[in-house]
């Protein structure tokens, strides 16, 4: 039987009409305006999602990136076409383990030692899925479960209690690269580890709203759509034609979210809430009034 619940995410891709597969003009990062001096973090920079970022930051004009990864051939290969792009740009790289206490911290040190202690926004972007042909829990195995949490769950805790210090002194930004599967129970790929997990990491954004936006930071979850990428590569034969979004669309949706045009009408209305990179623009700003209005696109219970 169909309810509400079970059909939630169908409701949350379709909460604007007109959905985007690539970047457009509206959110164009070369036409975008950051901050003087602005420094952004990308943890997670070498898979297809970081390294988006990390195009569109860089064709945004942002003064310094911080890359880190787990694996330094691909932040390497990051760093190279950041250079590319704009051979201004101040780049440290950093290897690093999302859920490793020690190996974040030395994302904090970085901050201090190359750009003392400057940091106006951080990314977020690491996910972890076992099989998706074991759904259920009976199904699954306890490491693929583990690894989810740690990844999800402890890894945007650490990101957040080493490095939200200095975000408050910038007034910065904290996002999480998110999913739809938060949202989701039934259908293909709604492993309890997964969406679970991914449904924690967005309720810890919200918690983030909760604690620190009366001082000044702005949080958000962004779905970044479905892509060609190490993780996805995973999946089914059967769903690899529906992964057609470019990196650089949640790339360019990101910058427009933090550039300065604009920002505080944006991010006081955005801030908190899950959003995808997929949904057009200038229909979600015409939402605005509603969604502060009625607190959409945050998770609740519903009760009468």
């Amino acid at each position: 039987m169909s309810t509400p619940s079970l059909t939630n995410a169908q409701q949350v891709r379709d909460f604007v009409e007109t959905k985007h597969d690539k970047p457009y003009d509206a959110i164009d990062p070369k036409k975008a305006k950051l901050p003087e001096g602005f420094v952004v973090c990308i943890i997670g920079a070498g898979g297809a999602a970081g390294s988006g970022l990390a195009r569109s930051f860089a064709q945004a004009g942002t003064a310094g990136m911080i890359l880190a990864a787990r694996s330094q051939t691909t932040l390497e290969a990051t760093a190279k076409e950041v250079g590319d792009i704009n051979a201004s740009i101040k780049v440290a790289s950093v290897a690093c383990d999302i859920t490793s206490n020690e190996s974040v911290a030395n994302i904090a040190s970085t901050v201090k030692s190359q750009f003392n202690g400057r940091l106006d926004a951080v990314f977020v972007n690491c996910g972890f899925s076992g099989p998706l042909s074991k759904a259920t829990v009976l199904e699954e195995d306890f490491e693929d479960v583990q690894k989810a949490f740690s990844t999800h769950c402890l890894g945007i805790w650490l990101a957040a209690h080493h490095l939200l210090p200095f975000l408050l002194e910038s007034l910065g930004s904290f996002i999480v690269i998110s999913s739809i599967s938060a949202q989701s129970l039934i259908g293909f790929g709604t492993t309890s580890h997964y969406c679970t997990s991914k449904f924690a990491q967005a309720r810890m954004i919200e918690l983030l709203h909760a604690q620190y936006a009366d001082k000044g930071i702005f949080v958000a979850s962004v779905h970044p759509g479905g892509m060609q990428s190490e993780f996805s590569r995973a999946a089914s034969k059967d769903i690899q034609h529906l992964l057609t979004d470019s990196p650089d669309l949640v790339g360019a949706f990101s910058v427009w979210l933090l550039q300065s045009e604009g920002k505080g009408k944006r991010q006081g209305v955005l801030n908190g809430r899950w959003l995808s990179c997929k949904w057009d623009v200038a229909e979600l700003e015409a939402k605005f009034d509603s969604i502060q209005r009625r607190d959409l696109l945050k998770f609740r219970m519903v009760v009468e």
